[in-house]
């Protein structure tokens, strides 16, 4: 297990993306009095020739100058970045085993690196051990939290970040429930079967329960369950663009089943138009744990 008072990791690239998930990275490292470790990947060193390894360096050092100056503004002129042969994926997914968070930008740059949000961002939310932060400009300051739930494991881990980043932000949070529906097909020979309808009613029910209860052991913080027709993650993209946060859990938990980003976590990623923190399911031999 991971320890619960392991580094912020930020990945960085230079790009404007990087300077905003260096700024939330280093603020919640102070808020949570974590470690913060800024990381750099150069790519596979020695697998092209001498020269393409002096110049991935070479940028590296450039991009670490560029960190260094920022840490500098943000009061941190002691902290060096941690240049880090591999790629991006493969560096950031080993540094998020003893991570509390891992924070990214939605986007980056460079011929070696690719652009976050197409390849890494994606495989971070895959395979993290821990929570990841992938951060864009938008999104609203005092905003709320919002956070959707369907009653699986992965939402009511999502449901328990969204709670402390509500009480530690003192932000308002918004669990955001779209209940389901039968498809249309179960209707095509006629009305459809009546288990079916109490399984869902009871499905909807207990989710309900659930999420109150979760909401009630928090009483000093405004929270509050909406509920939502249609696609769940069209309602949690929409609800974005006055949030402050949009946390989602992943389908997966470990093993090939951790494999599985899961279609509303996937599109709410791409389509948010705020931060998205993606929260795996608790898993008993593995996982990270929130700092605060």
């Amino acid at each position: 297990m991971n320890d619960a008072m392991g580094p912020v990791v930020v990945g960085w690239d230079a790009s404007p993306e990087a300077h905003l998930a260096l700024q939330r990275g280093h603020e919640r490292a102070e808020r949570t009095q974590c470690p913060l470790r800024v990381v750099i990947a150069l790519g596979d060193i020695g697998k092209l020739s001498v020269w393409a390894d002096e110049w991935t360096r070479g940028l590296g050092e450039e991009w670490s100058a560029k960190a260094q100056k920022v840490l500098a503004e943000l009061g941190r002129p002691e902290l060096v970045p941690e240049l880090v042969e591999g790629t991006p994926t493969d560096v950031l997914i080993a540094a998020s085993r003893t991570a509390s968070i891992v924070v990214v930008g939605a986007g980056g740059h460079g011929p070696l690196f690719g652009r976050l949000l197409g390849s890494v961002s994606q495989q971070l939310a895959r395979h993290a051990a821990c929570p990841l932060l992938v951060v864009r400009a938008g999104g609203v300051a005092v905003g709320p939290v919002v956070v959707g739930v369907d009653g699986s494991p992965g939402s009511m881990a999502a449901l328990e970040f969204a709670l402390a980043e509500g009480a530690a932000r003192r932000l308002p949070v918004d669990a955001l429930y779209v209940p389901q529906h039968l498809p249309g097909y179960v209707y095509w020979e006629g009305p459809a079967p009546v288990e079916l309808l109490r399984d869902l009613e009871a499905h909807d029910a207990q989710v309900r329960a659930t999420v109150e209860a979760a909401l009630a052991g928090h009483p000093d913080l405004v929270a509050q369950v909406r509920i939502a027709e249609g696609s769940a993650a069209h309602e949690i993209a929409r609800a974005s663009e006055n949030a402050s946060l949009v946390v989602v859990g992943s389908r997966g938990t470990t093993g090939s089943s951790r494999l599985l980003l899961g279609s509303v976590a996937n599109a709410v990623l791409h389509r948010s138009h705020c931060p998205v923190a993606i929260i795996h399911a608790p898993v008993e031999e593995e996982g990270s744990q929130p700092c605060d």
